[in-house]
């Protein structure tokens, strides 16, 4: 066998979209950050020709030669691991080894369908540890190889996620200039809140095109407004300015609120964040459901957290990631 060692573990974070969804697909700027909620996967070579990856209580076992038609599921556990499992394929077979026998183990601390960047943290974790076992290749490909296996699972994905989740830090994404990094003068500390409200990504995208076509001057508006406060926000986000930029997560969840993707999980735990002392709040990715983020005041950020953590939601603290994925 054609490998460099038989064991090795990589790890990958979760990402925030602090502001620009929906309207980024229709070349608006979009400021995305990795957080400190991993995935993990120990990768470990094995003579049979067998894949096998275990999660938690979920497995998944086929052989190295399967076809993908062979390995569809409806069981949301199982969901969780087919992109890992197409990750694993794809490296396999670009290195020419479909012979060989892999085992995964998955350690996650990023809830699956929150809109926090499991998938792509998942394929970026999964891709860089199999090209720790066979090869010696850099981020850049790592990331180039993880967004196309992410394309290929969600088809319209535009790498930001895979962006993050490998090179780590605060993201500036332009449709037309690409990505900038956004390295703040302070420490910022974050509330992340989940409803348990799944949704279908692709499901609210067609939602909120349909609203741009039958409302263009309103989404016109609006597209504006979140313009300005993407630039707004990438300025407080720079010079460490809390209050300014709780006002802009807070505005923009206004405008987020009027396409018509929030929730009435959504609304409430905001409510409580803000009553709570957070100095702004918003839905993340794609809305209907999913996860809220709320910027909490470094000094009072436990008591905060004590406070909210008795009314509805999941509720964790996290603070930006500059690692991106670890690999060895």
């Amino acid at each position: 066998m054609n490998y460099r060692t038989n064991k090795v573990v990589s790890s990958a974070p979760a990402k925030l979209i602090l502001f620009g969804e929906h309207f980024v697909v229709y070349s608006n700027p979009a400021i995305v950050a990795a957080i400190n909620k991993r995935i993990s996967v120990q990768a470990q070579v094995k003579d049979k020709s067998q894949i096998n990856i275990k999660s938690g209580e979920n497995s998944l076992s086929v052989p190295s030669l399967s076809k993908d038609e062979l390995i569809t599921s409806n069981d949301k556990g199982l969901l969780f691991l087919h992109p890992i499992l197409k990750c694993v394929k794809h490296v396999l077979s670009e290195k020419n080894l479909l012979n060989v026998g892999i085992n995964l183990d998955i350690d996650s601390q990023i809830p699956y369908g929150e809109g926090l960047g499991s998938s792509a943290a998942s394929c970026v974790s999964t891709v860089a540890a199999l090209y720790s076992l066979f090869s010696n290749l850099d981020r850049n490909q790592i990331y180039e190889t993880a967004r196309i296996m992410e394309q290929n699972i969600h088809m319209n994905s535009s790498g930001i996620d895979c962006y993050v989740s490998t090179f780590g830090g605060i993201v500036n994404f332009e449709p037309n200039k690409g990505f900038s990094n956004i390295r703040p003068k302070k420490k910022f500390t974050l509330l992340v809140g989940t409803t348990g409200v799944k949704h279908s990504t692709g499901e609210v995208v067609s939602e909120v095109k349909q609203f741009r076509q039958r409302n263009s001057s309103v989404f016109k508006d609006l597209s504006i407004k979140a313009h300005a406060i993407c630039k707004r926000a990438m300025n407080s986000i720079y010079e460490g300015n809390e209050m300014e930029l709780g006002n802009m997560l807070t505005e923009n969840h206004k405008l987020l609120s009027r396409l018509g993707v929030s929730h009435p999980k959504i609304e409430k735990l905001i409510e409580d964040c803000l009553d709570s002392g957070a100095l702004g709040a918003k839905l993340t990715g794609a809305g209907k459901g999913g996860a809220i983020i709320a910027l909490i005041p470094n000094d009072i950020s436990k008591e905060v957290l004590t406070k909210i953590s008795r009314g509805s939601g999941k509720w964790m603290l996290v603070e930006f990631d500059y690692d991106g994925v670890v690999f060895g």
